[in-house]
């Protein structure tokens, strides 16, 4: 009796012309719906996942090293000497001053004009080295120009230079947003009716902190944001730094591991007291943190399709152990145990949800395949991107197939279905011979 269970749940599942063959094929589209689903969905988030820590890693820096209070926190630290100390650690790829941030350590932005529009920007000040690991990794990005910061020039991203109609080459009006704001308030506080001439003074006597630049390159916003960035003395100008700088910036061996690498900079008294550090990951880690909730919640909706999928192998089970009653009771009859008679049914819903498992492999390969062309003919047909790029900032719908999850996406589809077998299963093993032979005769 080792291969009886196999023998008739193979032969229960023999194509016929009855209900039972119609619904055992609906069980088994419905396994292949919630498998081919599942691995097209986690696909694609595990591959928007790692494009976009890619991405970051690909233009943002690694990590940054920076004095607790802003600039005006550690006056006494020689930055010069400290990145210096930190570009010869055998972890460390490159160190790169930057200003960033104002002296009272607000957020660095400029504001740009261009034939009577003006429009704020973040930007970071760097020096043009050879050694600057961060720049060189930034050039990759380039779309138009060359990336050049060892003169008075700009670089912005092709998205916001767009916007204010700026084309590379162009001598661009940069204002600092200190002075700005300045100006404003103090043209606000001015009362309207009143004397034109002190009006007049009063204007004068705030100074508005401008300087011409070229645009000297743009970069792909969609893989580099859309931050910009000037020499390191004009950013010290602008955020009223003098020779001061907002932080260093690092490059690592192993940016994957930046959280790791820079707690043991930091405990090996590398850095002193006065500075700390943030990493890439630190800087994103609300978004990151977000697709990793998407893709749980995913997880959790698409199970519902699995679910579904093992409640029609159970109306397949229970309807196959109704219509073999007759059978069942001749087999009780003959001896046969329940876990026996159990097996039969379980190894018939296993093999369903085994062939629907194989069914949705092939078809949620199939789709990851024409994944992009299918967006292309959803956008002609609808007029709208499913996936836009403004958004999810890629040109193309990644995927990544882990083995992992797709090992464990089959095991669900396929367990379930076999504990939604299990119970009819049991009550059609426990079936008194007699009143079986009865009602089946």
């Amino acid at each position: 009796m080792t291969s009886a269970p196999l023998f008739l749940a193979l032969r229960y599942l023999r194509p016929t012309r009855s209900f039972i063959s119609v619904i055992t094929v609906i069980s088994m589209l419905g396994v292949m719906l919630g498998v081919g689903v599942l691995v097209f969905v986690m696909s694609v988030f595990s591959g928007w996942q790692r494009e976009y820590r890619q991405m970051l890693i690909g233009f943002e820096p690694h990590a940054m090293v920076e004095p607790v209070g802003g600039p005006e926190g550690a006056p006494h630290v020689d930055w010069r000497e400290l990145r210096k100390n930190l570009a010869a650690r055998p972890e460390v790829v490159s160190a790169v001053p930057v200003a960033d941030r104002t002296r009272e350590g607000r957020a660095g932005i400029l504001v740009v004009e261009n034939e009577g529009s003006l429009q704020g920007v973040s930007v970071i000040g760097m020096a043009d080295d050879k050694d600057n690991g961060l720049l060189q990794k930034l050039k990759k990005h380039v779309k138009e120009g060359k990336f050049d910061l060892q003169n008075d020039t700009i670089i912005l991203s092709d998205k916001f230079a767009k916007e204010i109609g700026a084309k590379v080459g162009d001598t661009l009006v940069v204002h600092a947003a200190e002075s700005v704001n300045q100006f404003i308030q103090k043209y606000r506080e001015i009362p309207e009716n009143g004397d034109k001439k002190k009006r007049a003074e009063a204007l004068d006597s705030v100074t508005v902190l401008s300087k011409d630049l070229i645009l000297a390159a743009t970069l792909r916003a969609d893989t580099a944001g859309l931050r910009g960035y000037v020499p390191l003395h004009v950013a010290q100008e602008f955020f009223n730094l003098d020779s001061a700088i907002s932080g260093i910036d690092l490059e690592l061996k192993d940016p994957d591991n930046a959280e790791e690498v820079m707690a043991t900079i930091y405990q090996s008294g590398a850095l002193p007291e006065s500075w700390g550090y943030r990493t890439w990951e630190q800087e994103h880690g609300m978004m990151l943190e977000s697709v990793k909730n998407q893709e749980t919640m995913m997880w959790f909706l698409l199970l519902f399709i699995m679910l579904v999928a093992a409640i029609c192998v159970m109306n397949t089970t229970i309807t196959v152990t109704v219509k073999k009653r007759r059978e069942i009771g001749i087999l009780t009859a003959l001896g046969t145990r329940a876990w026996q008679i159990i097996a039969i049914f379980v190894t018939q819903a296993g093999i369903v949800a085994l062939v629907g498992a194989v069914a949705g492999l092939a078809g949620g390969f199939f789709v990851l395949s024409i994944r992009n062309w299918l967006r292309e003919q959803i956008a002609g047909l609808t007029g709208r991107d499913i996936f836009p790029q403004d958004i999810y900032f890629l040109s193309s719908i990644p995927a990544h197939v882990d083995p992992e999850k797709i090992l464990a996406i089959c095991a669900t589809a396929i367990a379930l279905c076999l504990l939604a077998a299990l119970v009819p299963s049991w009550f059609a093993a426990r079936v008194d011979p007699a009143v079986a032979l009865r009602d089946g005769g």
